[in-house]
């Protein structure tokens, strides 16, 4: 079953956490985003924010 639920929720697998309480994700797939990832992992990684800062003036 799938349904709508506060995309705060999965918040701990971002870098950069911000609150949109209004934001609703699929339930089941951010889930099974959630377990696909390694245990530390976060989205984007800090490699990828690193060369975002580097090309930004």
């Amino acid at each position: 079953m799938t349904f709508p639920v506060v995309g705060d929720l999965y918040n701990r697998i971002f870098e950069i956490q911000q609150s949109h309480p209004d934001f609703e994700v699929d339930y089941q797939i951010w889930n099974r985003i959630n377990t696909s990832l390694p245990e530390h992992y976060k989205l984007p990684d800090t490699e990828i924010l690193e060369r975002i800062k580097q090309t930004v003036p």
